[in-house]
């Protein structure tokens, strides 16, 4: 029976390991993590999901053999660490997998903390050397690779200099998207500044500066694409692609509707110099900006799982399990994986329906628009190629949890 309570110090009651390694997944109220979840769990490991709130996603997947809580990583890092600490010595836990950027920049900052467990995360310093925007930007530079023209400042004054230099639009990107400062965890964001009377206000309002420097870059026009990837420290495991066929909001946002599509041979050559440069070990996520003309700029890394994560795993490539199998060096060498089934299509219902709402209420949407809006979305019930991401009959209780939340967050509004 699953129970959610605080982390406790005890070791595993019946004293044993198990053949199987005991996984920890964290995040639990994120899609990624229930698709961990079932991933793993369908290959009867022992899956614990894990989460600051009670009531989650994954937690509530029939593949979760128990549910705990522990503190709020952005508001109580170092007790979400001592947490996680007496979760691994409580449940005897092989092996723990973040799935967001939060949890995974405190683990590595602190390996230590997931005690006798190995951590399925890059070393610290390969995720310093990709993850740090700044850092990133210098090995780039370094093998040659396309990035937008950039400069570090790390003032108010040095900004509005390398302004003057880029001109305008220009992006205003902090060399860390989260940072942790004493006790707190500090969030912060990319601003585009598109005329030279934008940029007072914005640099008004950006106070992180004080702590970490910003890269002022060139803005790049074109369309965002990315590519995930598992790598082994010196050979790729696993490579994927997919395209978004709708977001919310519509004009561009989280993947609602995504589609898998054949990999960019140029970006896997970007991200494979980026990834063996940095001798990178564990997931990762390499964005780029592509240009009308076709250029990918290399936008950032990240080393985590994506939202859509299952649509590969529908797609045939299990990217949990392959990261398991990598993590747990008892397994022995993983083999690469083969090619994977395109145009399998993976739909966020709820997501889905947000974004119709949103078409539907537009002032900007003529009514023939609404209508395509409308028949897109019904069409993709009959559509033999696509999958529900949280609602599945083999496991409903996820979905059922999610459509609750949902009902009662549009009744409170």
């Amino acid at each position: 029976m699953k129970h959610k309570r605080e982390a406790q110090t005890s070791e595993p009651k019946d004293g044993r390991r198990q053949d199987m390694p005991r996984i920890l997944v964290l995040d639990a109220s994120q899609r990624s993590a229930l698709a961990v979840v079932r991933s793993l769990g369908k290959k009867n490991m022992h899956v614990t999901a894990a989460d600051h709130i009670p009531s989650t996603l994954a937690g509530a997947s029939r593949y979760a053999r128990e549910a705990v809580c522990y503190a709020d990583p952005s508001r109580e890092p170092g007790r979400f660490l001592d947490n996680i600490g007496a979760i691994v010595r409580r449940i005897g836990v092989d092996i723990v997998i973040p799935t967001t950027d939060l949890t995974s920049m405190l683990l590595v900052a602190e390996p230590g903390s997931v005690g006798n467990a190995r951590l399925a995360a890059p070393s610290r310093d390969s995720y310093e050397q990709l993850t740090d925007k700044g850092a990133l930007v210098d090995i780039a530079r370094r093998l040659g690779l396309p990035v937008p023209a950039t400069q570090l400042a790390r003032s108010r004054g040095e900004i509005e200099a390398a302004a003057t230099d880029l001109g305008f639009p220009l992006v205003l990107k902090p060399s860390r998207s989260r940072y942790r400062k004493g006790e707190r965890v500090i969030s912060t964001a990319v601003s585009i500044v598109r005329t030279p009377d934008e940029l007072p206000g914005r640099l008004a309002r950006l106070s992180w500066l004080e702590d970490i420097p910003c890269l002022v870059q060139q803005f790049i026009p074109g369309h965002g694409a990315g590519i995930f990837a598992l790598y082994g420290g010196d050979r790729p495991i696993a490579w994927f692609a997919h395209r978004r066929i709708r977001e919310k909001p519509p004009s561009g946002g989280v993947s609602v509707l995504s589609e898998s599509v054949p990999i960019d041979s140029r970006m896997q050559a970007t991200a494979t110099r980026l990834l063996e440069a940095a001798r990178w070990r564990g997931i990762a996520m390499v964005e780029f900006r592509v240009t009308p003309e076709g250029t990918a700029h290399i936008m950032e890394v990240n080393g985590r799982f994506w939202g859509s994560l299952q649509l590969a795993i529908d797609s045939g490539v299990d990217f949990p399990w392959l990261l398991c199998q990598l993590t747990n060096d008892a397994a022995g060498p993983v083999l690469p994986q083969p090619s994977y089934t395109l145009g399998r299509r993976l739909r966020w219902l709820l997501g889905d329906v947000d974004n119709l709402l949103l078409q539907v209420r537009s002032n900007e949407l003529a009514g023939s628009g609404k209508l395509a809006a409308l028949g897109h979305f019904l069409g993709s019930f009959v559509d033999p190629a696509c999958r529900q991401e949280v609602l599945r009959w083999t496991d409903p209780l996820p979905g059922l949890r999610e459509a609750r939340d949902w009902v009662a967050g549009v009744l409170r509004q």
